[in-house]
């Protein structure tokens, strides 16, 4: 579908716009604003599903993530913001544990891909699970090489992700009512 050079273009393009995204939603200091940076992020990861030729894996990355854990994100931010809740500065050891835990995390993901030898596949393998039938059936298959639990595993979250928000938006009444 596309030449060799606009894929790489587009791929360098992508990825200058989701590291924008995802270090904007995590240095700004409002939840709202992070919380839309994030979709920015996850909407630039399904692109680059589509780069790769998995439009179903897009429409899976859209559907469950930006539609529903974003979506949710901002019903809650939206409906139970108090200024309570705000932190102007936080303490010296929330500091130094956010950065402990940062490194920790990126010294892990530096060595896990130093360490995995990624193997090259040909094009049969990627034509696999590029046919939407093909990855139905993988979903629904309950053997060993099937995908039925992870399949379930989404449906629970996206129900989880309904009922937070109905709760969320639920009015409740005050004792004097």
């Amino acid at each position: 579908m596309f030449t060799a050079a606009v894929t790489t273009v587009s791929f360098f393009v992508l990825m200058v716009i989701a590291i924008a995204f995802a270090i904007a939603a995590v240095i700004t200091k409002r939840i709202f604003r992070s919380a839309i940076y994030l979709m920015g992020t996850l909407t630039t990861s399904a692109a680059f599903y589509i780069l790769l030729g998995a439009e179903f894996l897009a429409g899976v990355q859209i559907l469950v993530y930006v539609g529903g854990i974003v979506v949710l994100i901002v019903f809650a931010v939206m409906l139970t913001s108090s200024n309570e809740l705000m932190e102007d500065a936080p303490s010296p050891m929330r500091k130094l544990a956010g950065y402990v835990v940062a490194t920790v995390f990126y010294v892990t993901t530096v060595y896990m891909f130093l360490a995995t030898k990624f193997k090259i596949t040909g094009d049969k393998k990627a034509q696999q699970f590029s046919d939407t039938a093909a990855i139905g059936r993988k979903l629904l298959d309950a053997g060993t090489t099937g995908y039925v639990l992870p399949f379930e595993i989404i449906s629970l979250l996206l129900l989880c992700v309904v009922i937070g928000a109905i709760v969320i938006a639920r009015k409740t009444k005050t004792p004097a009512e």
